[in-house]
């Protein structure tokens, strides 16, 4: 798997534990799912029920300082996601992020020197 690769090259070691957090958010992400911090935890913890939150969390954290995943926040809960630039619609009328692609407004922001990963807005969806 090319991020187990990336991280391997990176020096750090791919203990089982970053390797089921790896898989887990990977898999989530490649359904196009923005799982929330709890999500993942509770996803791990029923695989791997003596892991605690801290690691999960500081393999997440790991994972978006390699530029392989991004977070952001929504009424307390953070949210996680591919680092690709799209921009994340969260609906507040019902808690659902959605991914729109816009070519345009990425561009616009390029061409003010702003390389975008992930452009939250929020809106009314229903």
């Amino acid at each position: 798997m090319e991020t187990f690769n990336l991280l391997k090259e990176k020096g750090y070691r791919l203990t089982p534990q970053r390797m089921e957090v790896v898989k887990i958010v990977l898999d989530k992400l490649e359904k196009r799912e923005h799982p929330t911090f709890n999500d993942i935890v509770n996803e791990v913890k029923a695989r791997m029920p003596s892991i605690s939150a801290s690691t999960v969390y500081n393999i997440l954290r790991l994972l978006e300082e390699n530029g392989i995943v991004v977070s952001f926040e929504n009424n307390g809960r953070t949210y996680y996601d591919k680092a690709e630039p799209h921009i994340n619609v969260v609906c507040i009328d019902s808690d659902k992020v959605i991914d729109v692609e816009d070519g345009e407004l990425i561009s616009l922001f390029k061409s003010k020197g702003i390389r975008p990963i992930s452009i939250v807005v929020k809106a009314v969806c229903s």
